[in-house]
């Protein structure tokens, strides 16, 4: 349920030419878009993943959302069906064919909107060895994607997986056409920063036709494969599988049907991420990273198949997440990576860089020695695992403090060059290289410095070398997946080379072409229906349209983006949000943005120009609301309600406090004075004069249930008819009011047409018809259309992915569509009405 990483690409970039800047020079803006934020920069991963904890566990009480999610999976399962564009139930066949295009449409399907250029978090790359320009990669909320042209179009070949959370791939050495997909993100974000996770799997999913279709591994249905974290297969028997998960090694010796605990590593904290093996020997000689939190080692076994015993290798007191490399071209030659659990060199390397290690005797026990340690008297060569430019604003003689933000924990790589055992590649934030065995390290990207050569999206989970040409290496980090021709090419040596984008020879390119694995919280449709922009996870605020497609969306703003609008009589007028509240505007299509957020001093207490010095006052995600009837006017709230009346130019308060700080917001149709806000408790306040309220005025409120009320909407057509929703487990989930928002009732159905005890995020009403009905939910789209009574599934062609927001809007030709925006599957968009029958 949280997620990501460090530092949010996608900003309003600046190249850096390749000289020190002179002293007093401004922090870079795709730097300072990071410190902007009410909360450190690192903070806001963990923020993002507390704000999605908060969301579905606030009044659940004592829950296993796993075990919840499971049977709510297996509740849609016997679902009716329902095909909005053919305006008819479906057979359940029918929900699950994505392709070709012909058919789909037949069928009435969901049109994917994109973007495809955007990319998402990723972990996960497999290639095909004997034809390369085939690979699989796997979004960690958006399933497994497949190309066959080296990268240059991906489509969805995971879709029917009952669980999109995919975290490790693994190809079949003997047969590449079967690929094994294992779901959850298990690195214990929950223990570490008193979070908790969203992203659990779903097991084992198998594949022996390329992706074209999946099954379960049957063993595999149980919580001890909620979270896979490294999959291998015995290139000496096919049916000999291994699992690195939170219980520890689990290896199955007949296709995955039944599973043996192998490895139960003992003072370790963290189960075990990281899988490695050597390939030249005759049976299945494995390496085991376990541990994250405290206690993290390296165990060896070099006949795995077997009974023996794993052997602890290597372990450290402050050790904890170490990733393996072996070196293809000597396997004699191990390397290690490992973050550190104490806070180290004055106090800057918690989480950050602990050791680089590496053995010559094939990793055996007494033979590891460290290459280089965080005391390590050159800088950057302990800044691996943290965010180099933020560690050296100083020596890079930009305005402002050295820090280190670091997630070794979270983001830790490390991949030996397939041609030369002492050219080692290992990052975090950045991706650093070493030519001398892991003794230098210099930077080979600049996640800050985008639109040059040496731009890569921060924050890295792979690193996979191409099988024939070691020249060619992948990235997979929060952006998708890059690509580098030129992997032996010169990188800079200086000691501040970190400071100078441009230095660097590697040459980078984006492979995120129809790669729609994109995070959405929230999405907007303009008029017209053909352009719509949203705010994303990591990834920053970006608008897309028709006419330039799935791959022509362009980054409007960076951060973590949340809510956005758009003043519909001047389209130039647009508006997004940023963590915990802040509101930035762009008069002139989104090209520059200006912050507006005078007069809410619920945002800083120590003047306008520090936005870090409190972020508790709204949520990470605050709400933004433009009124549809005075454009000028816009609401947004937190622990108060503010209003603007000019544009955004100030604003004043328009409430007491809330019970709870708010997460949604709605305003009756044609009635600007009518108005619900929902909070973050689970109470809904209402207003019969919202324009006329100012910072004394009471909004009278009910609390249908504990919980997150994660969406309010009036009926088009009668604004006493209201719908609210509850984004946390139990409880109903769908409540209606009759009477404005006084008193609600629950309309989530009864029996096997109700809806599932999942997370619901959005509700949207068809205006032509108040008893069609449309919920987002954890688990994809459900439809009603009697107005609550029974539910459907209304997933055709659309995968089963998390949906924020739903939108109706009527395209410039009189067509009536239903917008979805997804976190993990990008935007997508139906045709109303059954018009497609």
């Amino acid at each position: 349920m949280k997620r990501l990483a460090a530092f949010l690409v996608g900003i309003t970039f600046l190249i850096i030419q390749p000289v020190p800047a002179p002293q007093g020079t401004p922090v870079p803006a795709a730097v300072q878009r990071k410190l902007d934020p009410l909360q450190p920069p690192a903070a806001a991963p963990f923020a993002a993943w507390s704000y999605q904890r908060d969301k579905r566990l606030a009044g659940a009480g004592a829950v296993s959302p796993p075990a919840l999610y499971r049977r709510a999976e297996r509740r849609l399962e016997r679902m009716g069906r329902y095909s909005t564009a053919l305006g008819r139930a479906v057979d359940t066949l029918d929900t699950l064919d994505t392709t070709p295009h012909a058919k789909t449409a037949a069928l009435g399907t969901w049109e994917a909107l994109g973007p495809g250029n955007v990319g998402g978090r990723t972990r996960a790359l497999a290639i095909h060895p004997d034809r390369p320009r085939t690979m699989f990669a796997a979004g960690v909320s958006g399933g497994v994607w497949k190309t066959t042209n080296g990268g240059a179009r991906w489509r969805p070949v995971g879709d029917g997986l009952a669980n999109l959370a995919v975290n490790s791939l693994a190809m079949d050495p003997g047969d590449p056409d079967v690929l094994y997909a294992g779901t959850g993100e298990g690195y214990f974000r929950e223990v570490v920063r008193e979070t908790s996770l969203p992203l659990r799997g779903g097991g084992i999913f198998k594949s022996s036709n390329g992706g074209r279709s999946w099954e379960l591994l049957s063993g595999t249905r149980g919580k001890k494969f909620h979270w896979v974290n490294d999959l291998y297969v015995s290139p000496h028997d096919s049916d000999r599988l291994y699992a690195a998960t939170r219980k520890g090694v689990l290896r199955s010796t007949d296709g995955g049907r039944k599973w043996k605990r192998v490895l139960r590593p003992k003072k370790t904290r963290g189960g075990c991420l990281d899988l490695a093996a050597r390939s030249d020997t005759d049976g299945d000689y494995l390496f085991a990273s376990c541990g994250t939190l405290s206690g993290g080692a390296v165990f060896r076994h070099e006949t795995a198949e077997g009974e023996g015993r794993w052997e602890r290798v290597l372990a450290e007191t402050g050790q904890g997440r170490t990733s393996l490399a072996v070196a293809p071209s000597d396997q004699n030659v191990v390397y290690a990576l490992a973050s550190s659990t104490v806070p180290g060199p004055d106090g800057n390397f918690l989480q950050a860089l602990h050791a680089v290690f590496r053995s010559d005797e094939s990793g055996a026990a007494g033979s590891w020695s460290a290459t280089v340690r965080n005391d390590d008297p050159r800088k950057v060569n302990t800044l691996i695992l943290s965010n180099p430019i933020v560690a050296l604003l100083e020596e890079c003689n930009f305005n402002g403090t050295n820090d280190y933000f670091s997630m070794g924990w979270y983001v830790n790589v490390i991949a030996v060059d397939p041609s030369n055992p002492d050219r080692v590649w290992a990052g975090g934030v950045d991706l650093f290289r070493s030519d001398d065995g892991g003794r230098t390290w210099n930077p080979a990207t600049y996640w800050w410095a985008g639109g040059g050569h040496n731009f890569v999206h921060a924050d890295h989970h792979g690193l996979v070398f191409h099988p024939r040409d070691p020249d060619v290496l992948y990235s997979l980090n929060d952006g998708g997946v890059y690509r580098t021709d030129n992997a032996g090419a010169a990188v800079a040596t200086s000691d501040t080379a970190a400071c100078q984008p441009g230095s660097s020879a590697v040459a980078w390119r984006p492979l995120n072409n129809n790669y729609g694995v994109t995070q959405f919280y929230h999405g907007t449709v303009f008029p017209g229906g053909e352009t719509y922009m949203g705010g994303t996870q990591d990834n920053g605020s970006h608008i897309g349209d028709r006419d330039r497609g799935r791959n022509g969306w362009s980054n409007l703003f960076g951060g973590d983006g949340g809510y956005s609008a758009v003043d519909p009589s001047d389209l130039q007028t647009l508006y997004v949000t940023t963590q915990n509240g802040l509101i930035h505007k762009s008069t002139d299509g989104g090209h520059n943005f200006d912050r507006q957020t005078t007069g809410i001093d619920d945002l800083a207490t120590n003047g306008d120009d520090d936005f870090r010095a409190v972020g508790d006052n709204f949520l990470f995600i605050a709400p933004l609301l433009l009124d549809p009837v005075e454009p000028r006017r816009l609401w947004s709230g937190g622990v108060r309600l503010w209003r603007t009346d000019n544009a955004a130019g100030s604003w004043a308060a328009a409430s007491t406090r809330l019970a709870g700080r708010a997460s949604a917001l709605a305003t009756a149709s044609g009635d600007s004075d009518t108005m619900l806000v929902g909070t973050e408790e689970g109470t809904i306040h209402r207003q019969a004069n919202a324009t006329g309220a100012d910072a004394g005025t009471e909004w009278p409120g009910s609390r249908p249930r504990r919980g997150f009320v994660s969406s309010i909407a009036f009926d088009p057509s009668d604004p006493s008819i209201a719908y609210a929703t509850y984004a946390g487990f139990g409880g109903e989930h769908v409540w209606r009011s009759t009477d404005g928002g006084s008193s609600w009732s629950a309309i989530d159905g009864r029996g096997a047409d109700s809806v599932p005890n999942t997370p619901v995020h959005s509700i949207a009403v068809d205006p032509t018809d108040g008893e069609r009905l449309y919920l987002g939910t954890d688990l994809g789209v459900l439809v009603s259309i009697d107005g609550g009574a029974t539910w459907a599934v209304e997933n055709t062609g659309f995968a089963r992915a998390v949906t924020e927001t739903l939108a109706v809007a009527t395209t410039t030709d009189g067509t009536r569509y239903l917008y979805a925006f997804t976190h993990g599957r990008g935007a997508w968009r139906v045709e109303l009405d059954g018009s497609g029958s």
